[in-house]
């Protein structure tokens, strides 16, 4: 009987011993693609397993910025931050888009006669956590990521000052 060499799915013939162009760019196929635990498929430092050429400087992906050397005031921000980024993160995922998602509702729709501190108080809060998450960001941001997230910190405290006048 002849040797018939296995079929993969386009119908091409596969190659002997599996894909080699596979195993010499770190890329996993088959079932365990995705991170499992086969022999081959470890991490790598500096690869990204859901993206197949994410090694660092790669021209593939979005462009950052190069992060600049932290001054002291940054590096007191990151270990200040640590802490409740992680707290952060072990909350379950919509527990802080939906808290300030109804500090922005609040702040937005408290009356200006009687309430306009509350209100104030409430988008005082939302810009807050705006700002701290663009200064903890800021070194990996593009310019244009960074004008975007300006604007909009600096629309939000505007809105905020507003409301605390009494004006909205």
């Amino acid at each position: 009987m002849a040797h018939r060499p296995q079929q993969r799915r386009s119908g091409r013939p596969a190659r002997p011993g599996g894909n080699p162009a596979a195993r010499s760019h770190g890329t996993a196929t088959g079932p365990n693609a995705r991170g499992g635990s086969a022999p081959g498929n470890a991490a790598r430092p500096g690869r990204n397993p859901q993206r197949p050429g994410g090694a660092p400087g790669s021209s593939r992906g979005p462009r950052t910025a190069a992060p600049s050397p932290s001054s002291a005031w940054r590096r007191r921000l990151e270990i200040a931050s640590a802490p409740v980024l992680l707290t952060l993160h072990r909350l379950p995922r919509l527990v802080l888009p939906v808290v300030l998602g109804l500090l922005l509702f609040l702040g937005l729709i408290a009356p200006a006669d009687r309430l306009a501190w509350a209100g104030g108080l409430a988008l005082s809060l939302v810009t807050l956590f705006l700002a701290w998450l663009l200064a903890l960001s800021w070194p990996v941001l593009t310019p244009g990521s960074r004008l975007l997230r300006v604007a909009v910190v600096i629309a939000v405290a505007g809105v905020t000052v507003l409301k605390f006048v009494g004006r909205i």
